[in-house]
């Protein structure tokens, strides 16, 4: 299992990394970088990537190098077509041109995360040595940054230095701009280490038929079953039945099934959940953006996040015992209590530096 994740979509990265839209509009570069950047924002929103990575790099010629916004989209959509190795390469000159601590700092914490990500690939040690070393930078360049300590736990505990990455996981914890699932996961990682080892779920929102919004965050405290379907998937509909039961049996104060329909009709799927009486969050993802974030290639696919918004299991196509993880995750949270950052400072001094 790769124990970092894939880094989301840049709507879905951390602290970091803003909207393209809100890259191109605090651009101070010429026109013809706009119009470039605005290429590259329509191409990806059609979903025609390598078109996007084109045009983005060609907004970063015309700045001759000089534009953390072109930097930053390139190194984005790398990321989204699944290229580590050059999304790295991509970061470290995006390290060498940035125009601010607060801009190198981004650069290396991204460069770090790709680094992890090749490491899945090519299991090398060489690799997460190499992040460790971006991070510390990072950490000097932009020392309040929770996301920087946060990873840099995840990465100390596959180096195994565990003292150390509880050292880390409680200074995130510590820090003021952490935010409520930062410091929720670094205080789960710091009581049990091993938790470190799981895929994080990516900070996503999507909206109900009605607007009405649904984040991680608002699902945070919770155990959470998500279910990738559609209506024209004949395995979902074998397992509707089964998944919708177990929504049933939990309180909503400790579980929630979220139903996510790839379905690009929305009248049709509307109906479908209406005549089937379907209970649980049920939300639509016409646009695969929620699919890409989670890194789904097949329906269904089923994930159970914990309280803390942590990926302990995913299985595609043939249907698992769900019941007996979902169940094994509510004793544990209602068994568990999240400390505050000062109390989980207190009672859990790191060992060694």
């Amino acid at each position: 299992m790769n124990p970092y994740g894939r880094l989301p979509a840049l709507s879905a990265c951390l602290a970091f990394v803003l909207s393209s839209a809100s890259l191109i509009a605090q651009s101070t570069q010429n026109p013809a970088v706009t119009a470039a950047l605005h290429e590259s924002t329509d191409f990806r929103q059609r979903g025609q990537l390598s078109s996007a990575l084109d045009s983005a790099r060609k907004a970063l010629k015309l700045a001759k190098g000089s534009c953390d916004e072109c930097q930053r989209l390139v190194v984005d959509l790398q990321f989204q077509m699944d290229r580590p190795h050059d999304a790295a390469s991509s970061a470290a000159s995006w390290v060498s041109h940035a125009t601010s601590p607060a801009e190198k700092a981004t650069a290396e914490y991204l460069q770090a995360r790709a680094l992890v990500l090749e490491d899945k690939d090519k299991h090398s040690d060489a690799l997460l040595h190499r992040a460790d070393q971006v991070l510390q930078q990072a950490a000097k360049d932009a020392p309040s940054d929770p996301a920087v300590h946060l990873l840099e736990g995840r990465v100390l505990t596959a180096l195994k230095q565990e003292s150390d990455a509880k050292a880390q996981f409680l200074a995130c914890a510590a820090t003021p701009g952490a935010t409520p699932i930062q410091c929720r996961r670094a205080n789960a990682y710091a009581q049990n280490i091993s938790l470190a080892a799981n895929d994080e779920a990516p900070d996503f929102t999507i909206s109900r038929d009605d607007g009405a919004p649904v984040t991680l965050e608002s699902l945070a405290g919770k155990v959470v079953l998500i279910d990738f379907w559609a209506t024209w998937c004949g395995p979902c509909a074998r397992d509707r039945s089964y998944v919708q039961s177990i929504a049933k049996e939990f309180d909503k104060d400790n579980f929630v099934l979220l139903g996510i329909s790839t379905d690009g009709d929305e009248d049709v799927w509307k109906n479908h959940v209406h005549e089937n009486r379907m209970v649980g969050i049920q939300v639509r993802d016409h646009r695969d953006a929620m699919k890409d974030m989670f890194h789904v290639g097949g329906i269904p696919t089923y994930l159970i996040l914990d309280g803390n918004g942590i990926i302990r299991f995913r299985t595609t196509g043939a249907l698992k015992d769900l019941r007996t993880k979902v169940r094994e995750l509510v004793k544990e949270a209602s068994s568990t209590t999240q400390p505050t950052a000062k109390a989980a400072a207190t009672t859990l001094e790191p060992t060694g530096n």
